[in-house]
């Protein structure tokens, strides 16, 4: 039985899978997954036209199947708010969230950083506010994930300095590569797109050369008590 509970906060479906899902393969046996999904709208996707917000939610039920993970709402989640979340007030997004932690209490938290997508921005504040000093609950260790548009990106938003790296072998990379074409059809871009199996497979190698490894995820520590 997993040891430690693991809480995945993210602002649409498919951000953990394209950041962390190697490291969420890796530690199968070491964690308890458990998601909550803040925003899932009907889209319409410049590469593949209008998708429904029922086609992407079974996408996600998808994928939180394949890790065996346990979605939360926090009474509200997700809103129906896709690039909206800047409409919202901020207080409903941090009570739903603080719901959630303090539902699971993990022993672990991973959730997107600052971006230039207001919607990630948006999360990563409220889950800042969600884990202040005073809060009901607070893991003893929160993580930013790597959205791949950060890379290279220009601006202080988006100034992702990893420190904590997951090594992936060459079969890791291709399990995770898997479950993205498997859990997320509908997201999946053309040949030289950041979101493209080849694009994924290059921004692996670059945090691979930082690693000193084949392949790797990298994500930001924001919180740690050891």
């Amino acid at each position: 039985m997993a040891s430690k509970k693991l809480l995945i906060i993210e602002a649409h479906s498919d951000d953990s899978c394209i950041s962390v899902a190697g490291f969420l393969e890796k530690h199968r046996d070491k964690y308890e997954y458990h998601f909550a999904l803040v925003v899932n709208s009907d889209l319409n996707m410049h590469h593949r036209g209008f998708l429904t917000r029922a086609e992407r939610l079974k996408e996600y039920e998808s994928y939180l199947s394949y890790f065996n993970g346990k979605a939360h709402n926090g009474g509200v989640l997700p809103f129906d708010a896709d690039a909206q979340l800047d409409m919202l007030p901020k207080r409903e997004l941090v009570a739903a969230i603080e719901n959630v932690i303090a539902e699971v209490e993990p022993a672990i938290l991973i959730c997107p950083g600052p971006s230039f997508h207001h919607d990630h921005t948006a999360v990563y504040e409220a889950v800042v506010a969600a884990t202040r000093p005073t809060a009901r609950f607070c893991p003893k260790e929160i993580y930013f994930m790597e959205n791949p548009t950060y890379v290279h990106s220009l601006g202080p938003q988006t100034d992702f300095k990893p420190d904590f790296y997951v090594s992936l072998t060459r079969d890791d990379l291709q399990k995770k590569l898997d479950c993205y074409r498997n859990c997320f059809p509908s997201q999946i871009r053309e040949n030289k797109n950041y979101l493209s199996e080849e694009g994924l497979r290059s921004w692996a190698r670059y945090r691979g050369i930082e690693a000193r490894c084949e392949y790797a995820e990298a994500l930001q520590t924001y919180f740690r008590v050891v």
